[in-house]
C-alpha cells in the first residue's frame, strides 16, 4: 500500500512539469497502449489534467496510476520522468 506522503511526492513531481510539453503512455489493458503528446493543464488533490496537442481534449489522470505503472510521463527527448518503485517487503527471509 501507498502512503499519503508518498502520493504527495509524487503530486509535488507532477507539478514541476504543468505547462511543459510531455509525453503520455497509458496502459489500457490486454497488452494496449496508447500514446499522446501534449502538456500538464492543471493538477487537484488526487487527479491531474492532461491536455492533449491533437484534438485539444482533456483527460483526467490519478497519481495512482503513475505509481501503479499504467501511467508513464516522458520528456521530448525520451528521458521518463515517472519512474516510482514504492514497494517496501513487510517481511524478510532470514
Amino acid at each position: 500500500m501507498v502512503s499519503k506522503d508518498a502520493l504527495l511526492k509524487v503530486k509535488q513531481d507532477v507539478e514541476n512539469y504543468i505547462g511543459q510539453e510531455i509525453f503520455v503512455k497509458a496502459n489500457i489493458g490486454r497488452n494496449k497502449c496508447i500514446f499522446k503528446r501534449g502538456t500538464i493543464d492543471s493538477t487537484y488533490t488526487n487527479l491531474f489534467v492532461f491536455k492533449d496537442a491533437e484534438t485539444d481534449s482533456k483527460l483526467s489522470y490519478s497519481y495512482t496510476d503513475l505509481v501503479t505503472n499504467m501511467l508513464e510521463i516522458s520528456l521530448p527527448n525520451g528521458e521518463c520522468v515517472t519512474n516510482y518503485d514504492f514497494s517496501t517487503p513487510k517481511y524478510t527471509r532470514l
